[in-house]
């Protein structure tokens, strides 16, 4: 009889902050320090939690910049394998100052990286949008495409704007369709007030504020801010944002031991 392979926790366990604490991956987090205007300037890193990618990670700077008539939001997302590649992405996206942060116009570019940090041959792509009368345009070269949207509509990046403004438990759900990566559209979604909970982390007790997101074709969301409204934690299906200043030296620590062993690897197969 076959030996019956033994289940990784980590794929059969939901992923919860308890889960995250458990796990390990808490137990660096300091909780930030100092006042917060969520309607103002600010700057987030987030460490990159993979559940597929338990030797990788990765990197998100997320920025918030009032501009005239709206808000400009830059996202910069670095993604790490075990073998020492990586793909980074820069969203600049042009928005509405409303509830959902609405994307109004955006740039995104991405790019692959060998082990040698050398751009990979054909992996770079550009994205230009717009949304505007309820349709989206979006352009790659000179190539476009057009398609209705329903109304009202944001992406994620937005979202993990959006939610550090919600009132707390005196929040009404809000309906509307995801761009999923400011490119795949995914209507009626609802974003809700899930609840207020202490949470125990290294002999501390936080005390946040948990919304959560569900809908069609996605996997459900919780997003979690303190009592400043800054956003410390997000998750769902199979990744985590964990509120983290330090997660580019984090990375890059990653990055070089595995591009160490993969050039040891190629050394050992000449």
């Amino acid at each position: 009889m076959a030996k019956k392979r033994k289940l990784d926790p980590a794929r059969t366990r939901p992923l919860t902050l308890e889960f995250l604490r458990d796990l390990g991956e808490l137990k660096e987090f300091a909780p930030p320090a100092g006042d917060f205007d969520p309607l103002g300037a600010w700057t987030h890193t987030y460490r990159l939690w993979l559940v597929q990618r338990r030797l990788g990670g990765g990197v998100l700077v997320l920025r918030r910049e009032p501009a005239k008539g709206g808000v400009r939001l830059t996202a910069d997302l670095a993604v790490a394998e075990h073998t020492g590649y990586i793909r980074k992405a820069k969203a600049v996206v042009e928005c509405a100052a409303d509830a959902l942060c609405t994307p109004r116009a955006w740039t995104l570019e991405s790019q692959g990286f060998d082990a040698d940090d050398k751009p990979i041959r054909g992996t770079k792509v550009t994205e230009r949008g717009t949304i505007a009368n309820g349709v989206l345009e979006t352009r790659f070269g000179d190539r476009s495409r057009k398609q209705k949207v329903p109304l009202p509509v944001t992406c994620e990046w937005s979202l993990l704007d959006a939610v550090q403004r919600l009132p707390g438990p005196k929040t009404k759900p809000m309906a509307f369709a995801l761009l999923e990566e400011l490119d795949l559209l995914k209507p009626e979604q609802r974003l809700e007030f899930r609840e207020t909970k202490g949470f125990t982390l290294s002999e501390r007790t936080l005390p946040l504020t948990g919304y959560q997101q569900v809908g069609r074709g996605v996997l459900p969301w919780q997003y979690w801010v303190d009592a400043q409204h800054r956003l410390l934690f997000a998750f769902g299906g199979l990744r985590a944002y964990i509120y983290d200043p330090t997660a580019a030296e984090w990375m890059q620590q990653k990055l070089d031991r595995a591009r160490a062993r993969t050039r040891r690897l190629k050394g050992a197969k000449k």
